[in-house]
């Protein structure tokens, strides 16, 4: 899907650990892309985290087009084994992305949710519509604290992808990308993820539609969700 999200990408410390992590937890064995942390992520304190790239269709325009509003491009661009290229990016209110154009190449099926976490989610939001024409769909209202829980989407049929929201004020969290898979039974899931060494970081939480989600670690620490569908 052009300007959606199309590739996820594990950065961590020890790949084939969460290769089987994952897969227990999600009852499959492919999920994504798990590579190696790059040393100079590291050098710079990153965590082990996980790192959605956006299909583009003209990658350098949409650099610097990102550029133009105040994003940050973090490390040189990347050709993989295949021929694609792609840009690590730290947009203006402190997330990072990947931009990356695969036209004629395979993408990954698209995850259960996409969770923009960040300080002001009324610009954050007003930014990735302007670069990649995403829309507004519904607005829960959540805290004086945090905003609004703003749903979007990419899709002509205007079917919610995920959400930004202003939960970054808070002081324990930090700007990120938050992704969600689906699974079919969350509590065998979250049970999965504490047998394999991961964190339920805040319990589980049920929407008003009765969607069950609940925020996760994995062993090394990168952030991921599980979400159940009524």
């Amino acid at each position: 899907m052009k300007n959606g999200f199309c590739w996820y990408e594990l950065r961590t410390s020890r790949p084939d650990e969460a290769r089987r992590f994952y897969s227990n937890v999600l009852e499959t064995p492919s999920v994504g892309e798990f590579t190696l942390l790059p040393e100079a992520a590291a050098a710079r304190g990153a965590p082990s985290h996980w790192l959605g790239h956006v299909d583009v269709a003209d990658l350098e325009s949409s650099v610097q087009r990102f550029i133009a509003r105040g994003a940050e491009r973090l490390g040189p661009p990347r050709t993989s084994a295949e021929g694609i290229p792609s840009t690590v990016m730290r947009e203006p209110f402190g997330a990072v992305v990947a931009l990356t154009s695969r036209t004629g190449h395979p993408t990954h099926a698209e995850l259960a949710w996409h969770e923009l976490h960040t300080r002001d989610e009324d610009r954050a939001f007003a930014l990735y519509s302007d670069l990649f024409g995403w829309r507004p769909t519904e607005a829960l209202p959540l805290s004086p604290d945090v905003g609004t829980y703003q749903q979007f989407t990419w899709h002509e049929d205007a079917r919610s992808v995920g959400a930004a929201c202003g939960t970054a004020r808070l002081p324990h969290i930090h700007p990120h990308w938050l992704f969600y898979f689906a699974v079919e039974d969350l509590d065998r899931a979250l049970a999965a993820v504490e047998a394999g060494g991961g964190l339920v970081a805040n319990g589980t939480h049920v929407m008003p539609d009765g969607t069950r989600f609940a925020p996760c670690e994995d062993p090394q620490r990168a952030a991921f969700g599980l979400r159940q569908l009524p």
